[in-house]
């Protein structure tokens, strides 16, 4: 009776273990689903509230136009992001830094998704977000501005320059950010070098391998606010 019972408790655990297996294998199909659907067209889409607006390319999407306030000499690129608490709070510190952020397909993840949501709070409706369908496509997006378009500014950590060197940074700067698995791919590498450089985050290898993205993404915009607004001032 002893051993049926010890059996019977070995059974329960194996089917056990093989649902939550079944589990993570379903869901991890569902997010590599999510991240290979092609993006539709020429749509809006709303995460919170405010107005609509489209790029002068017609291949871009609008989650959220911010109001006038947003900066015009900074933005924020995410290029294929996978974890939607991460772009969430990336969108938390674009609404902080009043810098809008542009988001480049294809995602780990849906736009409605809740996490996404949770980490950005309530503050969706305060940063204006581009959603490109690819690179080629954010690459023309951002070609067609012209003159007014700025340099391209990578942050890995194979960077040749440090982040906070003096004169890094510049008015209408694009700072790149790649997935949290993969980094920036190599076209976008070469599009950076090409223009603004590639900058790296000093950090002691011996324990970590690399930042968390919302972290990286964080040190970045802030030190180039640093270097284009100056240091700030106490108010008396």
């Amino acid at each position: 009776r002893r051993r049926a019972s010890m059996r019977a408790r070995a059974s329960i655990r194996t089917n056990d273990a093989a649902r939550t297996i079944a589990r993570t294998l379903a869901l991890a199909r569902r997010v590599d689903a999510r991240a290979r659907a092609p993006l539709a067209r020429g749509t809006a889409v709303r995460v919170g509230g405010g107005g609509d607006a489209m790029g002068p390319n017609v291949t871009v999407r609008a989650i959220e136009t911010a109001s006038d306030a947003q900066r015009k000499d900074l933005h924020v690129v995410l290029v294929t992001p996978k974890i939607p608490g991460n772009t969430g709070c990336i969108a938390r510190t674009c609404a902080a830094s009043r810098v809008p952020l542009h988001l480049v397909a294809p995602l780990g993840f849906s736009l409605d998704d809740a996490q996404l949501k949770r980490a950005g709070l309530d503050y969706w409706k305060s940063v204006c977000v581009k959603v490109h369908d690819d690179w080629d496509a954010f690459y023309a997006y951002w070609r067609e501005l012209g003159d007014e378009r700025g340099r391209l500014v990578a942050f890995s950590k194979f960077g040749a320059r440090p982040h906070a060197e003096d004169g890094a940074y510049r008015p209408g700067d694009w700072l790149l950010f790649g997935a949290e698995t993969t980094g920036l791919p190599d076209a976008a590498m070469e599009a950076c070098k090409a223009t603004g450089g590639v900058r790296r985050i000093p950090i002691d290898e011996s324990h970590v391998r690399s930042l968390n993205l919302s972290v990286s993404c964080g040190i970045g915009v802030y030190e180039a606010l640093r270097q284009l607004d100056g240091s700030p001032t106490v108010d008396e």
